[in-house]
């Protein structure tokens, strides 16, 4: 199991919120209404769309020397139908933990305010769990009734249960260009505050190259592309939500992360059926008050995408450019790239060493019907760089900016194939046989064995192209 939560900062520490407690986060005033109650760390409270909350500062109430806060948050917290803002110097993101790296913190009086540590592993910090109860059960501190708790349920048909009001669900408003929008918290792996893109053999018409993560470099998207939203974000894109698919991660580029906010439900209002581009990629229209009209997003219109799940199985070792790849035995086996080179093919996957962009710069040599274009150096090696196109028999289409060069390795020698277009890292549901020990005449797509992806009636037949034994015949 994992918990997302909240990452604060508060003076030196960074704390953090499971998204459960966590209802809204909104700027400080520059001053905060007085109310007649006195208690370590309370500065006041703030009047949140005529609901008045109490406001603690942590810092103050724990005696945590903070320096002048430039733009300080105050953060809604609540449990148990109770209520409290919490003053922060700032929202460090979001991000989720399993609950098997979380640390059992308790001393003996039971009088700490969080409940268990974790590792950041992204940034090597101590991020303290903090414990919503203990905080709004803190001697001498106010709070108030969630106005969600409080309302009076509409009444059900006869013979029906009668349930309990649906809280609120904490949602991340974001702006990618002119669109606002807004996604659930709980939908997010993490957010990153500074999305920095580098090039990569994966950039294409909708990726815009990787960034990284932890060990790994992570595909690049863009928002506004990905839901079919039109122009792409471009140089305005500097934050990052980073959304997890069945089989990886991707980054999705926006320009800013606004602000989280609790929305009900009932408040997200259908889309018109007519004029609306991918429909299907939300939930609905919502009008919120002080950030105006947001559409929202539907997560499984996007984790269903099928090109974003392949995006998603292209995570790559951060170190270098290959391919993360299992090792060794059955799953290897039945993994494989597959690539356009004039037709769909697939390639086992432990045999492509790197994926590698189309080179800058190259020595020309003639090709002698083998598809050779030239040769290139890469790392302390040269390279026979060589078009499969052209190899297979088929017209060349190169592209320098989309082609991609599937690098194979054999006995020191070292081939590179140019191909139009990578697809996945996929799964083989079923192999034909080959009858042959030989790797077969290189070029010869009919001397390959199908291999087929997907099960019928969706399953798909490609030629599997023994690359590392064409290698063996060119050489």
């Amino acid at each position: 199991m994992r918990t997302t939560y909240g990452l604060l900062r508060i003076g030196d520490a960074q704390v953090a919120l499971p998204l459960t407690v966590l209802r809204e986060v909104i700027p400080c005033p520059q001053e905060l209404a007085p109310i007649p109650a006195r208690a370590p760390g309370l500065r006041g409270a703030v009047n949140l769309r005529d609901v008045v909350i109490p406001v603690l500062d942590l810092a103050g109430a724990l005696n945590w020397p903070v320096a002048d806060r430039e733009h300080p948050v105050i953060v809604i917290i609540s449990t148990g139908g109770r209520m409290l803002g919490v003053m922060a110097d700032k929202i460090d993101g979001i991000t989720s933990v399993p609950d098997d790296q979380r640390h059992d913190t308790r001393d003996t009086g039971d009088d700490l305010v969080f409940s268990h540590t974790f590792g950041n592993s992204e940034t090597g910090a101590v991020v303290s769990i903090l414990d919503a109860e203990a905080i709004l059960g803190m001697p001498g501190v106010p709070t108030v009734a969630e106005p969600a708790a409080g309302r009076t349920a509409a009444p059900e048909p006869a013979g029906e249960a009668v349930t309990e009001p649906r809280p609120g669900r904490p949602m991340l408003l974001v702006r990618c260009g002119g669109f606002r929008l807004a996604v659930s918290l709980t939908d997010i792996h993490t957010v990153l505050p500074q999305l920095v893109v580098a090039d990569s053999p994966l950039r294409g018409e909708l990726c815009r190259g990787v960034t990284a993560y932890m060990q790994d470099l992570v595909p690049v998207v863009d928002l506004l592309q990905a839901l079919g939203l039109g122009s792409p974000v471009g140089a305005d894109g500097a934050q990052g939500l980073l959304w997890r698919f069945p089989d990886g991660l991707v980054a999705l580029q926006v320009s800013e992360v606004v602000e989280i906010v609790t929305l009900d439900d009932a408040q997200v209002r259908p889309l018109p059926a007519l004029g609306v581009p991918n429909a299907g990629r939300f939930r609905g229209a919502v009008m919120i008050p002080g950030h105006g009209q947001h559409l929202v997003i539907d997560p499984g219109g996007l984790t269903g995408d099928e090109t974003l799940q392949a995006l998603g199985r292209l995570n790559t070792a951060q170190e270098n450019t290959q391919l993360d790849r299992p090792a060794g035995g059955a799953e290897a086996s039945n993994s494989y790239l597959t690539y356009r080179a004039g037709v769909e093919m697939a390639t086992p996957l432990d045999q492509i060493a790197e994926i590698l962009a189309y080179p800058d710069d190259f020595s020309p040599l003639p090709d002698t019907g083998t598809g050779l274009i030239g040769l290139f150096t890469h790392r302390d090696s040269v390279v026979s760089l060589l078009c499969l196109n052209r190899l297979i028999g088929r017209q060349s289409d190169i592209d320098p900016s989309t082609s991609r060069v599937l690098l194979v390795e054999h006995d020191g020698n070292h081939i590179g194939y140019v191909v139009n277009a990578l697809g996945a890292i996929e799964q083989s549901a079923w192999e034909q046989e080959d009858e042959t020990t030989r790797p077969g005449t290189p070029g010869r797509l009919a001397d390959s064995p199908l291999v087929q992806f997907g099960m019928d009636p969706d399953g798909r037949l490609l030629p599997r192209v023994d690359l590392a034994g064409w290698a063996v015949g060119l050489s």
